[in-house]
């Protein structure tokens, strides 16, 4: 029987990889991880990592051999799920009514690649006409409108591990609208009311 040719497990979580062969007793198994050797040949048939760890992420593959001969399984490749947190940093940018803007998503460690979710002033952000979500999760507002200045915040979901995540709110975007005052008011009046 062969093995599942890529499993997913959870960071934290124990890992037991077990190689099925037939054959004349005594069977010896050997593990080797990313072609390099895990363990010597030995009547033990699993291989165990009590906690996993994303540095165990990887190809695995177990030699059976016996007095007749030898037999390489077909590599299994271990993912390992893990979530870790946004890396903060404050950003503000300053578009003018009509602009277009992007709103790059905070970077956040994580595989698979989590779903984002934009927030502005703790409301979800549609998509529209208007605003969209890129490949890479960033936020694009085509033509900007006074109601789109706010504090913007993203929501990581793995869908993997079930981790949900949060950035602070990280970008103040102002608004200006340069049609609102197209002339200047003088800074001086003379004669009378």
């Amino acid at each position: 029987m062969e093995p599942v040719a890529t499993q997913v497990h959870l960071e934290g979580n124990r890992l037991v990889l077990t190689c099925m062969a037939e054959g004349s007793w005594p069977l010896e198994f050997k593990w080797l991880y990313n072609g390099t050797e895990l363990t010597r040949f030995s009547l033990e048939y699993r291989y165990l990592i009590p906690s996993l760890d994303r540095v165990h992420a990887g190809f695995y593959r177990c030699i059976v051999r016996n007095r007749v001969g030898a037999l390489m399984q077909r590599s299994t490749r271990v993912q390992v799920a893990y979530m870790e947190d946004f890396a903060e940093g404050e950003r503000s940018q300053v578009v003018s009514q009509g602009e277009a803007a992007l709103v790059l998503p905070p970077h956040i460690p994580s595989f698979p690649r989590p779903q984002i979710t934009w927030f502005r002033d703790g409301r979800k952000i549609p998509p529209s006409s208007r605003i969209a979500l890129t490949l890479d999760n960033t936020l694009v507002i085509l033509s900007t409108v006074a109601p789109d200045a706010g504090r913007y915040y993203a929501q990581a979901v793995n869908d993997k591990n079930g981790e949900n995540k949060t950035s602070q709110p990280q970008c103040t975007h102002t608004m200006i609208d340069t049609h609102l005052f197209p002339y200047s008011l003088p800074s001086k009046f003379s004669g009378k009311p």
